[in-house]
């Protein structure tokens, strides 16, 4: 692929992760971030904020793409708002896959989606749009993880599993092999899930447990 521009929204801690892997792929040139009107003229890591996210639209063109680098702990709607409204100005929304992360040519990524560093995705997996496969985490053959959901550090999900649309797996958390978890769920770092899930919320602990 052609050394694309890229402008990064969201001017947070997980864009730290994102140019620090985008430094270290060497795939693309980093324009600046889109943030809060408010953050104009700050910068993050030697990246100034040029724009406000109102501001995108006059920057779209057939050489610049984007990367929505908010990130998602507790929800994942403002990313699930700005790639929908990326998306809707047909803006490029650039798909990054770092150059120390394992990504089986017999898996499947969606469009936006960041997967860095020492990640691994096997053979037969299908992971979402707009997702995050943070440093570290697994997700293994045959498993279907859904649109906009973050899979932590160093996070495990085994072989057959079904992560659903917006989900949260907690940095260090395990998904034994062949479990389902519906929508909008978060699981707590270093939880291990034997079960099924298939009421939305938060499960933590060993057994996983809802608590919220």
């Amino acid at each position: 692929m052609k050394e694309k521009e890229i402008i990064l929204v969201g001017g947070g801690g997980h864009c730290m992760s994102v140019i620090e892997s985008l430094e270290h792929s060497g795939r693309c040139r980093i324009l600046g971030i889109s943030d809060l009107e408010d953050k104009i003229g700050s910068e993050l890591l030697g990246y100034k904020v040029l724009w406000s996210d109102q501001q995108l639209a006059s920057m779209i063109s057939e050489t610049v793409g984007f990367m929505v680098t908010l990130g998602h702990i507790k929800t994942p709607n403002p990313r699930i708002r700005m790639f929908e409204s990326l998306r809707a100005m047909n803006a490029f929304i650039y798909t990054h896959i770092d150059v120390d992360a394992i990504v089986s040519s017999r898996a499947f990524i969606g469009d936006g989606t960041v997967v860095l560093r020492k990640a691994f995705v096997n053979a037969g997996a299908v992971v979402g749009e707009n997702c995050i496969i943070n440093s570290g985490a697994m997700v293994e053959h045959s498993s279907t993880i859904g649109n906009h959901v973050h899979i932590s550090t160093g996070a495990i999900i085994n072989g057959d599993c079904s992560v659903g649309d917006g989900c949260f797996i907690g940095s260090g958390a395990i998904v034994s092999n062949g479990v389902s978890i519906c929508t909008d769920t978060l699981i707590g770092a270093g939880s291990v899930v034997y079960r099924n899930i298939t009421h939305p919320g938060t499960y933590v602990g060993n057994p996983a447990r809802f608590v919220k």
